[in-house]
């Protein structure tokens, strides 16, 4: 860690052991935990941790419990329903700025300018190539203000469009690639898998790496809890991360070792897992990989005000 970032990056595996004896493991049954979360291949670490064990070594008897999409996700933390979710970063900014008592309990995707895992997508046969291009035309996203609607506004302005003449459309992610093949919208942002699926068949083409416009490096994904629930089940929280941060490691540096998990996960077959593009997943809290999304939304317009990032770091 740079001399600079020690004041606004929580460093989770140093803190996932604090106030523990070096290698000591829970002992009796585990805690029961459920966790909340999309089943897309950016889960594959908790996944692992799940499978292998890992988890109940640390204490924890962690249940992935699937979810349609992180504004539910988000919902099914702030109600109760569940004491942690994985989601995306925008919604729980949001969140933070309606005055939701949450905070980001561990960190999850990340963006990756090597490896987009989300693209701009377009018809085979679109005439459309830059940002200006775009001007007026429609796009689809899944919903209004979300990360892809920000991604899109911050592509188009960076190439020569004007973010503020887009007109944007509801589609749930698994029909976006028939309504753009259809010409039913301009563009839109495909991820993987179908990203990969619809590049292999052909049905779309790429127009830029839309998520890399807001900032190359930047969290896409955390991990939430309530206020309340959090400051409770500090000892739950580190033996969670006592186990994520390690799995998450692993997962890393191990992608054609974890195929299996990961299809496992998202059942799709492992054959094809093994072609598609694998996510990358922060293995701590940095609140500069957080700020640069909450800027963003705020020139671009998907956020009504900015605010520290620190503010939503839950620090144990």
């Amino acid at each position: 860690m740079r001399r600079g970032q020690a004041l606004t990056t929580v460093t989770l595996g140093s803190l996932a052991l604090a106030g523990q004896p070096a290698g000591a493991w829970a002992q009796g049954a585990p805690e029961k935990l459920q966790v909340a979360g999309t089943t897309t291949e950016d889960m594959t670490n908790l996944w692992y941790a799940i499978k292998t064990g890992a988890f109940t070594r640390a204490g924890l008897d962690v249940e992935l419990m699937p979810m349609s999409s992180g504004a539910v996700v988000t919902n099914a933390v702030i109600t109760g329903t569940y004491p942690m979710g994985k989601t995306s970063t925008l919604v729980v900014f949001a969140a933070h700025l309606r005055g939701i008592p949450i905070v980001i309990v561990a960190p999850e995707l990340l963006n990756q300018p090597k490896s987009p895992f989300a693209m701009l997508q377009v018809a085979p046969d679109s005439p459309i190539k830059t940002g200006a291009d775009l001007n007026g035309k429609t796009i689809a996203v899944t919903a209004l203000n979300d990360l892809n609607t920000l991604a899109t506004r911050a592509w188009v302005d960076k190439h020569g469009g004007d973010w503020k003449s887009l007109k944007w459309v509801e589609v749930p992610n698994s029909v976006t690639e028939e309504a753009i093949a259809q010409h039913r919208v301009d563009a839109g942002i495909l991820q993987s898998p179908q990203l990969d699926a619809s590049l292999k068949a052909g049905t779309t083409k790429s127009l830029g790496d839309a998520w890399s416009a807001i900032t190359p490096n930047f969290m896409v994904g955390v991990y939430i809890a309530r206020v309340d629930w959090a400051t409770a089940h500090a000892d739950t929280l580190r033996k969670f991360l006592r186990a994520y941060v390690p799995a998450t490691k692993y997962v890393n540096t191990h992608l054609p070792e974890t195929v299996s998990y990961a299809a496992d996960l998202t059942k799709i077959e492992p054959a094809v897992m093994a072609t598609m593009r694998r996510s990358e997943n922060a293995t701590e809290l940095s609140a500069a990989a957080l700020q640069a999304t909450i800027d963003a939304g705020v020139k671009y317009g998907t956020l009504p005000q900015a605010f520290s990032a620190q503010d939503i770091l839950w620090r144990g």
